[in-house]
């Protein structure tokens, strides 16, 4: 990996992805792999003060070379060849199939009612677009570059579904009057100049119980400042060559934006490729987790998994339930471990809550089933976490003979 430190050596490496780029798109971001820059300064304190974003501005024109607008974000493309074959067709198996991984993981956590209105932020070649659109929903497209408009539209036209298509930037949110039951923001948030005036638009123009969807956007626990600038070797060529803001986030600190926003997320990572994530935001003033028994993300060593439930009958000394490894920002919370009622606990065990592989803990209890409400039997454990954490279990270690039927876990902040 090469480490860049001056302006005229990344434009040496920038020519190299001209050429690249010739060859094919595959050279290309093999070329992107074997660069980046180094930019480390010393950052005002506060991610969320004045100060840090205009240092994070003047790190933008010092890489681009021009005065940020949102006119910088338009592309220059041939829209008849995009007709036919948009991104991510670019004849590269590995690019398609990145990108479609990326895009199905999404629509695979959006949860919404037949013909919900979605508004489709910087949707680009439309890709998110026409799926929704395909899927029955009532879409609009919202994206800054008139190509982009246009091609959508004809995409449309071809695939003979209906699309609203708006030619404007982000803050058009703002002004609409319309209410939308989900927001996507599929690999565009980043490219957003003032991210947090943008999250705090989201909330009001949802409908009542509405979601923002981020797909596919670079947050990252590797990300080696709050938010900023991303200096990867794809990023300084968007940068560089097209003026485009490339921002990346810390998983903590997007938590605290979007909690500054009103609103609140859960984390859904892909089992089959980790990188792959989807961020599901709603409008709320405290985080709660619940996950059913039936929910893979919790497991049980001593018990068995019936009727959607983890069912506990005499069985040995062990962990009954443990999971479900949930992302929880810092702060106080109480966490709940449900049984059904028709099926009464009993026996005894401890209670505990940890994260890190159980490198972590914080809170344990004893309990006895005999205690506990029968109106709905529950245990329940208070905890705290002084800083965000990634992975968030509750576990249940059952005495031998334990009884009882889990039905659900509850994490909520206190």
């Amino acid at each position: 990996m090469r480490l860049l430190t001056s302006l005229d050596e990344l434009d040496e490496v920038l020519a190299e992805c001209e050429r690249a780029a010739q060859v094919s798109d595959d050279e290309l971001r093999r070329v992107f792999q074997t660069f980046r820059m180094d930019v480390s300064a010393q950052l005002p304190a506060d991610p969320f003060s004045a100060e840090y974003a205009e240092a994070q501005m003047a790190l933008y024109q010092r890489i681009a070379g021009r005065h940020y607008t949102t006119s910088n974000e338009e592309s220059n493309f041939d829209l008849e060849s995009a007709v036919a074959r948009p991104f991510p067709y670019t004849s590269s198996c590995q690019i398609a199939g990145a990108y479609l991984s990326s895009m199905g993981f999404l629509l695979r956590n959006m949860h919404l009612r037949p013909g919900a209105r979605v508004l489709d932020t910087g949707p680009g070649w439309g890709n998110t677009t026409l799926a929704l659109a395909q899927l029955g929903f009532e879409v609009t497209a919202l994206d800054i570059e008139p190509r982009f408009c246009e091609l959508i539209r004809r995409r449309a036209l071809q695939l003979g579904v209906e699309v609203e298509v708006v030619n404007s930037d982000f803050f058009w949110i703002e002004r609409v009057a319309d209410r939308f039951d989900a927001i996507v923001t599929f690999e565009c948030f980043h490219h957003c100049a003032d991210h947090q005036r943008l999250l705090r638009a989201f909330g009001p123009a949802l409908a009542p119980g509405g979601h923002v969807y981020f797909g596919a956007e670079p947050i990252t626990a590797d990300f080696p400042v709050p938010w900023g600038l991303r200096t990867d070797g794809e990023s300084l060529w968007a940068i560089r060559r097209n003026g485009w803001f490339e921002l990346g986030f810390q998983p903590g600190y997007f938590r605290r934006v979007l909690r500054r926003a009103g609103l609140i997320a859960q984390r859904h990572t892909s089992a089959d490729v980790p990188w792959i994530s989807v961020w599901d935001a709603k409008v709320g003033v405290s985080e709660t987790v619940q996950i059913a028994a039936s929910d893979p993300r919790l497991a049980t060593l001593t018990g068995i998994r019936e009727n959607g439930a983890i069912r506990l009958h005499n069985g040995p000394a062990g962990y009954a339930l443990y999971g479900p490894y949930v992302p929880l920002p810092e702060g106080r919370y109480l966490g709940r471990v449900y049984f059904r009622r028709d099926l009464p606990p009993k026996g005894s065990g401890v209670i505990d809550v940890c994260a890190d592989a159980a490198r972590k803990f914080f809170g344990q209890m004893p309990f006895d089933a005999a205690t506990l409400p029968p109106e709905e039997p529950c245990v329940q454990i208070a905890f705290a976490l002084d800083a965000d954490q990634e992975d968030v279990q509750i576990r249940l270690y059952c005495a031998e003979g334990f009884s009882g039927c889990v039905e659900r876990v509850e994490l909520v902040e206190l």
